[in-house]
């Protein structure tokens, strides 16, 4: 995966230098938030999505929430026209989008992450997770509870009927986190990331794999670019809909949606939609070259 995600790093350069221009004047040790959502699967779709839109906590939750409740009470698939309100809070300088699209009819990733490459990736972090777990006898029961769930992994993996086009998600999403997760700390070295996600099967597997195997692997980014680390920085949570029984974080996933959806939609290289929301939506948040 790290080589998957140094191909990342290496071939998104300018989007760097867009987030450091973006947030140029946001000082260090800021708190923030990370909203995502995807479109996969979806057969009349010509590609899957991945979408994550980087917050700046500059207002209350609530406020927020109001905010966006008023311009877009549904999202991009219940709509026929794309809220303005909406993408203008998408512009503003309090957000960042970074989204992810892999072409349904490519085999570049079935090719590169079979199960047999995937069972090899699951062992190496389990063999990590033993090490830290030994290195850091205060965090024992969290290291036990992760290895746990690689054991469940790679049982899946051994089976005879794996779901591979679900796994194949888990590790990509994961990686695909990392990746934001870790250009939030290096350019803006926050206190806090709040990763609120979408409801999706990726993050019911296996109890909640996904965002552990997405931890893991910020934390080897990390140690791979040397140098001291705070170990209390950032704190790092993650929130679903209803994890908590109550909170439906209704109103930040919709941000991703918007631009989930239409990436999902987008035809290519015609640039052409199944339906006129799109373009509206595509010409204001994504730029061609």
């Amino acid at each position: 995966m790290l080589e998957l995600i140094s191909l990342i790093e290496n071939s998104s350069q300018t989007v760097r230098s867009d987030f450091r221009n973006w947030f140029k004047d946001v000082p260090v040790a800021s708190n923030w938030t990370l909203a995502s959502d995807y479109s996969v699967g979806n057969k009349n779709k010509k590609s899957d999505a991945f979408s994550f839109v980087v917050i700046l906590r500059h207002d209350t939750d609530q406020n927020i929430e109001s905010y966006i409740s008023s311009v877009a009470p549904k999202d991009i698939k219940s709509t026929r026209n794309p809220s303005e309100g909406l993408l203008d809070y998408l512009c503003c300088p309090v957000t960042f989008s970074y989204s992810f699209v892999v072409e349904r009819q490519s085999n570049y990733l079935k090719n590169a992450m079979t199960v047999d490459v995937m069972k090899s990736i699951s062992a190496q972090l389990q063999n990590t997770v033993r090490e830290w777990k030994a290195a850091e006898p205060r965090n024992e029961k969290y290291y036990s509870d992760f290895d746990k769930k690689l054991n469940l992994l790679l049982e899946e993996l051994s089976s005879k009927r794996p779901s591979t086009s679900l796994l194949r998600r888990i590790f990509l999403v994961s990686s695909f986190a990392a990746v934001v997760l870790s250009l939030i700390h290096e350019e803006k070295a926050p206190m806090s990331i709040r990763w609120i996600s979408d409801r999706d099967a990726m993050f019911d597997r296996h109890e909640g794999l996904a965002f552990d195997l997405t931890w893991l692997l910020f934390q080897l980014m990390r140690r791979r670019k040397g140098g001291a680390i705070d170990v209390l920085r950032p704190q790092i949570s993650f929130a679903a809909p209803l994890m908590d029984g109550h909170t439906e974080y209704a109103e930040f996933i919709r941000l991703p949606d918007y631009l989930a959806g239409t990436l999902a939609d987008i035809r290519l290289p015609q640039v052409m939609f199944s339906h006129r929301k799109f373009p509206p939506v595509f010409d204001r948040l994504f730029l061609t070259l």
